[in-house]
Parts: C-alpha cells; structure tokens; sequence
C-alpha cells in the first residue's frame, strides 16, 4: 500500500513538471531516485568514516569515541539518508563509536564564526 502511494506522488510530481508518465515511468523514477539518494548517503558515510578513522590514527588510539553535530534537510527529513550513512560509517570505520547529534541552523552558526575568525585575524595582522 505505501508503494502504491508512493508511485502516485512520484506520478503527480512528474505531472506537475508537465511530464506525462505511465505506472512504469514512475516505478523508474522511483527506483533512480532511491539509488541516487542510498549512493550519496554512503559517499557521505564513507567521507565521514574517512575522518574519524584518521582522527582516531592520529591520537594513536585503539578506539575513538567521538560525536558529530549533523545539519541539513536531505539528513533531517529523508526516509532512510541517515541510517543508511550510520550503517556506513560504522561498516568503513569499526574502530570509532561514532554518535549523532542534529544541530539546529548548524551551517549558518558555523558560517558566522569562520567569519568572526577572519575578522579577528585580519585586525590582529592589521596592528
């Protein structure tokens, strides 16, 4: 029943951008659409397992406990983006115990503090 539904959302997405489609058009576009979104969440996984192993190599550990602070709609509000990028870390990076937190406008907190960073550099480089 939920597969059904969601061919008919896929199948009214593709009318509203003025597509006419057929049920196999939107079992495609379904099936595309879930490729590509497991794809990036194991590209991102693998980038974040990448990290924390290195991290846990340089502080010469035997296991890293280490939490990370994660942002953005795409981890928010997909069905399975998150878990599928949890599963990764945990499979590259079986050394870190790796634990999530969502942050709230992370990338516009973090955008003001790389800027009040420079600001104080550049003043600082000034007198």
């Amino acid at each position: 029943c939920s597969d059904r539904l969601a061919l008919l959302q896929v199948r009214d997405i593709l009318q509203k951008l003025g597509l006419q489609s057929t049920c196999d058009d939107s079992i495609i576009v379904k099936e595309v659409c879930g490729v590509v979104s497991r794809r990036a969440a194991q590209l991102c996984g693998a980038g974040l397992a990448a990290v924390v192993d290195k991290i846990r190599e340089n502080r010469n550990l035997e296991r890293l406990q280490v939490t990370v602070g994660m942002d953005g709609t795409l981890y928010k509000l997909h069905p399975h983006f998150s878990s599928i990028m949890h599963e990764t870390v945990a499979r590259l990076a079986p050394q870190c115990d790796v634990s999530y937190i969502q942050s709230e406008d992370g990338s516009g907190k973090g955008a003001a503090l790389v800027t009040a960073v420079a600001c104080r550099i550049r003043e600082a480089g000034q007198h």
